[in-house]
């Protein structure tokens, strides 16, 4: 079992994935949409900070933006795999093939976005990472049915079941997927990873049903 953060780590985690998910966005709409970009998001867009990005990006001779601003998300679906990791382990079998839908999604939202031009060897798995989304959505209901009653609260297991309505809210608000769909998920785990029950006992208030915890990390 890998080492888990500590509580503290693993909400700050979250929302830099969050954040970091909500910083990519402008550029990002403005590279796929150009003149339909929303205005708030053409404002920030138009800020200094994302000129000198791609000024500098100018002068590598990358200029291809709509991959590296798409690509740099995968970085989110890392860091709620680290944040959410003792969180999941702590509801069982069904909590670790979440953590694992969220670790795959990395990878899958970096071949996505490299794979974008129509000329691309895997242009088909362009558009994945919607998918990806999908599945954590739709699994994150599973867990919430299936994980073991006496570990996870009502209260999380009504967060979980909700992730579909957050994900999509955020994207919906937001314009755009992944980078907004990121946004809500990132808050949603800063939630479960600031008090969910978790696979370790380093809290007090983890401590109250040890072995109920420790059947869950075994999976049993």
């Amino acid at each position: 079992m890998r080492d888990h953060p500590s509580r503290q780590w693993a909400v700050a985690a979250a929302l830099i994935a969050s954040v970091w998910a909500f910083f990519l966005l402008p550029p990002q709409q403005a590279a796929w949409s150009v003149d339909g970009i929303p205005p708030w998001l053409g404002t920030l867009d138009s800020q200094p900070v994302y000129d000198g990005i791609r000024m500098w990006l100018a002068s590598m001779g990358v200029y291809d933006f709509y991959l590296v601003f798409g690509a740099a998300a995968s970085a989110s679906f890392l860091l709620l795999w680290f944040a959410t990791g003792p969180t999941l382990v702590a509801l069982g079998w069904s909590g670790r093939v979440l953590g694992w839908l969220l670790l795959a999604a990395a990878p899958v939202t970096l071949a996505s976005y490299l794979n974008h031009p129509a000329d691309a060897p895997l242009h088909g798995v362009w558009g994945a990472e919607g998918i990806a989304l999908l599945a954590i959505c739709l699994w994150a209901m599973a867990v919430a049915i299936v994980a073991p009653r006496d570990v996870a609260p009502l209260w999380e297991r009504l967060l979980l079941a909700a992730t579909l309505l957050i994900v999509v809210g955020a994207t919906v608000l937001l314009t755009y997927w992944p980078h907004g769909s990121l946004v809500g998920l990132g808050i949603e785990a800063a939630v479960l990873a600031a008090w969910a029950p978790r696979a370790d006992a380093e809290d007090p208030k983890d401590t109250a049903r040890p072995n109920a915890m420790t059947n869950a990390a075994d999976g049993t």
